[in-house]
């Protein structure tokens, strides 16, 4: 979706004090939608409220946030999922937005040691065990990830939420700026395993994507996961692992340490898109 997001934002003496990106996209009988761009898992409000004390500049953020919100032209869904810096979202409570609660799970920077030793017994066994199986590398391109992801998902029969182009695109931009990496987990015929993407930026190191050979076991994501938490530490950022979704997730990614945080969800829908919503799963299930 290049070139199609826009920004509202929100100065003040000359300075910039707010920003809010968002993707108005639309959707089938002419209805609009604001959600989540592809690959952007986070997203919501940058504010500065700047100095003072803690009433005044909570007073100052949220009018900023206020200013933010009524600048974003009114769409038939809107959906945002707030990243890490946003603490509460009673300003969107107050503008009549539903809100919601999804959780992620960190990991802060602390000595290598540390980190180790605050995982699972189980979780290090497994990780000790891939490192005699596979080698973690970087050396893999972004259109090798895609083209392995892609190909993973269809021997899996499920339909992918990414197309390669868009994979390649994403991973590019991010390697050839310093903040993103590809690793990839060998075996000792040169086979990939299993691969996973991460991004960051001045503070958090996210875990966007992991793809694995289907008749491979987990050991190999989790070698590149501890890897990809070492990488973050070491550059002082905290490891995001980007959402727990599935009681499955959850237990995989508990091994590692860490804890959970809350990431606060905004939505409203109109009535004509919620219909047209729930005849278009009803028309999937029955093609399916």
């Amino acid at each position: 979706m290049p070139g199609q997001w826009s920004e509202a934002t929100v100065s003040a003496g000359g300075k910039l004090v707010g920003r809010f990106p968002y993707l108005i996209s639309k959707r089938a009988f002419g209805l609009t939608t604001c959600e989540m761009p592809d690959f952007v898992h986070f997203l919501g409000p940058a504010v500065d409220e700047g100095s003072g004390a803690p009433c005044n500049r909570a007073l100052k953020h949220a009018q900023i946030v206020r200013e933010l919100y009524e600048q974003i032209p009114r769409v038939d869904n809107f959906y945002q999922r707030m990243h890490r810096g946003i603490t509460d979202v009673m300003v969107f409570a107050e503008a009549g937005l539903h809100t919601l609660v999804n959780f992620t799970f960190e990991i802060a920077p602390a000595p290598e040691q540390r980190i180790w030793s605050e995982m699972r017994d189980k979780t290090r066994n497994i990780i000790r065990r891939a490192q005699e199986r596979y080698t973690a590398s970087d050396r893999i391109s972004p259109a090798e990830f895609a083209a392995f992801y892609e190909a993973n998902i269809e021997k899996a029969g499920h339909e992918s939420y990414y197309d390669a182009e868009g994979i390649t695109r994403i991973c590019t931009a991010a390697v050839d700026r310093g903040r993103g990496r590809i690793l990839c987990a060998r075996a000792a015929d040169g086979s990939i395993s299993a691969a996973i993407f991460c991004a960051w930026d001045a503070t958090t190191c996210y875990y966007l994507l992991s793809t694995r050979d289907r008749g491979q076991d987990h050991g190999a994501t989790a070698l590149l996961i501890w890897e990809a938490i070492r990488h973050a530490s070491g550059m002082g950022l905290i490891f995001d692992f980007d959402g727990l979704y599935t009681r499955g997730n959850r237990v995989f990614f508990t091994g590692f340490g860490g804890v959970t945080r809350p990431r606060y969800v905004v939505c409203r829908n109109t009535l004509p898109y919620r219909l047209v919503d729930r005849l278009g799963r009803t028309l999937g299930r029955f093609r399916r």
